[in-house]
């Protein structure tokens, strides 16, 4: 299945690899008090995606990079044009920053998104 990953104005189509992950994360805190009852509390919760990308070109790898480095909003959509996610790249380091071997323009890496 294709996806396309886009801010508004650009949009880079992409091609996941098997392992496209849909999360859901709970922003929670976990508490026991000295008699030993245990309290959970939920703040939050937000959805993600996560998936890898191989053969991915220069020019959308500089800017699916670039929206990395200025946090911006994004959504992704899937053929039939239904929003997966809306959220902002997340990671350490850029998500699209790796060669495929043997090749010296295609690159591949990991595309977290988070939404906001």
């Amino acid at each position: 299945m294709s996806y396309v990953l886009t801010d508004g104005t650009s949009v880079v189509s992409m091609n996941p690899e098997w392992d496209f992950k849909l999360t859901d994360k709970k922003i929670e805190t976990v508490h026991r008090t000295r008699s030993g009852a245990g309290y959970r509390y939920i703040w939050g919760s937000f959805k993600g995606v996560k998936f890898k990308v191989e053969f991915v070109n220069s020019s959308d790898m500089c800017i699916v990079n670039s929206w990395w480095g200025a946090s911006t909003a994004l959504r992704l959509f899937d053929h039939s044009s239904v929003v997966v996610v809306s959220g902002y790249l997340s990671g350490n380091a850029p998500p699209i920053s790796g060669y495929v071997k043997p090749y010296d323009n295609q690159f591949d890496g990991v595309i977290e998104l988070e939404s906001y």
